[in-house]
């Protein structure tokens, strides 16, 4: 549970940054993505509905799910923001940049570990479930 509790808190924070914030991202986008500002807002409030939806279990299986391909989706700009060594949130070395871009496969998998029942939960909700 915690893991899903520090990916919510880690969205949701970067969801308000993308929103409140927007020009710090406006870098980070490739120029063959169209629509660079709207995009981040619209990466902002997705960012939010993931953490909530993340929160509660009945959405978590497929909100871990949507997480982890928004993550794939992203990859190509943590990319270009590594190839391009565009200095990000005062990271300007070449071998932290490409850490940091090699860090999203952990981030997916985290996403999508998130969505996982563990035996345990399972035990307790199919005993709450025959119960009723």
């Amino acid at each position: 549970m915690t893991k899903v509790v520090i990916l919510c808190f880690v969205l949701f924070i970067a969801g308000v940054l993308h929103l409140i914030s927007p020009n710090t991202f406006l870098k980070a986008m490739p120029s063959y993505i169209p629509y660079h500002l709207e995009l981040i807002y619209l990466t902002g409030v997705l960012e939010i509905i993931f953490a909530i939806g993340l929160i509660f279990s009945k959405t978590r299986k497929i909100f871990a799910i949507l997480t982890s391909l928004y993550f794939i989706a992203i990859l190509p700009s943590h990319i270009h923001v590594s190839v391009n060594q565009i200095e990000m949130f005062g990271i300007s070395s070449p071998l932290l940049l490409w850490g940091r871009t090699g860090f999203q496969v952990v981030v997916i998998y985290w996403a999508h570990a998130c969505g996982k029942v563990s035996k345990k939960a399972k035990k307790v909700r199919g005993t709450f479930w025959q119960k009723q």
